[in-house]
């Protein structure tokens, strides 16, 4: 700690005229750095009965508006920044910068405080601060900051985050272990979000299967999870929602179900690539859009690379709307899987699809009943004035 000491002394004054009096004392300045903790004594030279006043101040850290633009060692400089996304780049330029001085900058990636860096900062001389630098990212995450600073020791930074509103962009990191059946989703950037795994309808709802993992940053592991298109990932923010489906696209499935006919017979069969327990059951379509069992549940264990035959149909299933509905159960998040291509049942459609075409359906027949109806009746107006 370093001292400076100053010795004021007052000048003659009558006998009594200044006790209980306030004086005012004005001291010459003394060299404080910003943020830095001082402490001001007061004590008499000599010291009566240690009489002393001592006060603590805090000098403002260079983040205050007041001494930000102020004082030379926190100008940090401004930046202005334009976005190329179809290169994947960005064009900085450097504005009010401390003079006669270099400077830094680069891209780095934002967690909590520290922000690391990505590849080599760059440094530009004085002479060219006009001139505007090009920076090259890989994705546009909402961590992802452009930082600047004089090239001095502890000079402070400017940061500013062009993509800071780009949640989306950390919901692709979702990947599969088919080993250990393992869904793991690792954020790229601290985000506080809720995670949980459902089940896609096929519309805009998504049914939760349970299991919300609450997230500030850390990796996300779903347990025992069999992939199938309709199985997705839900993210949920302050600011919103996101449902991505990372089987929707390409062969992830590790079983199959489908109906086979032959001579007017029909069955279910079931082909899996690993050792599974599936249960199976018949359910109604109609008139009801959920599935509605009509047969009990019936339970199968396959073993590795077996095609199975689960069950035979019986005739009366071609007298009503029926589907197989097959899930697998040896796991602890799975989707529900409807067959419901029946060879006689072709006139059985499904709910979704059924309602699209009423809806298109009796539209068009009222208008055509009304076109008719006109027809009908000028034909018969014209038939009157021919009488």
């Amino acid at each position: 700690m370093i001292g400076h000491c100053q010795i004021y002394t007052f000048g003659h004054v009558g006998k009594g005229k200044a006790t209980g009096k306030q004086v005012d004392v004005q001291f010459k300045c003394v060299p404080v750095r910003p943020g830095q903790l001082v402490f001001v004594t007061l004590k008499t030279i000599p010291n009566y009965c240690k009489a002393m006043w001592t006060q603590r101040h805090l000098v403002p850290e260079c983040s205050h508006e007041g001494i930000r633009d102020e004082i030379t060692e926190c100008i940090t400089g401004k930046l202005v920044y334009t976005v190329d996304k179809a290169r994947n780049m960005l064009t900085v330029k450097v504005t009010d910068a401390p003079e006669n001085t270099d400077y830094n900058l680069r891209l780095c990636h934002k967690r909590n405080v520290i922000c690391a860096g990505e590849g080599a900062h760059r440094t530009i001389k004085p002479q060219y601060l006009e001139s505007s630098i090009t920076l090259h990212y890989s994705k546009p995450l909402p961590c992802l900051c452009i930082e600047g600073w004089p090239a001095r020791v502890d000079a402070p930074r400017v940061q500013v985050c062009p993509f800071k509103n780009n949640l989306e962009e950390l919901w692709s990191g979702i990947t599969y272990d088919l080993n250990k059946e393992e869904l793991i989703w690792e954020p790229l950037c601290p985000v506080k979000v809720s995670v949980s795994l459902c089940h896609a309808d096929g519309g805009k709802s998504c049914q939760d299967l349970g299991n919300v993992f609450h997230s500030e940053g850390q990796k996300v592991i779903f347990s025992s999870v069999d992939p199938h298109p309709m199985l997705c990932t839900k993210f949920t923010t302050e600011v919103g929602a996101w449902i991505k489906c990372p089987f929707a696209k390409g062969n992830f499935s590790v079983w199959t179900a489908k109906i086979t006919s032959k001579d007017g017979q029909q069955w279910a069969e079931i082909s899996t690539w690993v050792k599974a327990s599936f249960s199976i059951s018949v359910c109604e379509m109609k008139p009801s859009p959920q599935c509605k069992p009509i047969e009990g549940n019936k339970f199968q264990t396959l073993s590795d690379k077996m095609k199975h035959t689960v069950f035979n149909l019986s005739k009366s299933a071609c007298e009503v709307c029926v589907c197989i509905k097959v899930q697998r159960v040896d796991v602890r998040f799975s989707v529900p899987v409807l067959q419901c291509d029946l060879q006689c049942s072709s006139w059985c459609r499904v709910p979704e699809r059924s309602q699209d075409i009423e809806k298109i359906l009796l539209p068009a027949l009222i208008i055509l009943t009304l076109i008719l109806a006109a027809v009908l009746f000028g034909r018969m107006t014209i038939k009157v004035y021919e009488y």
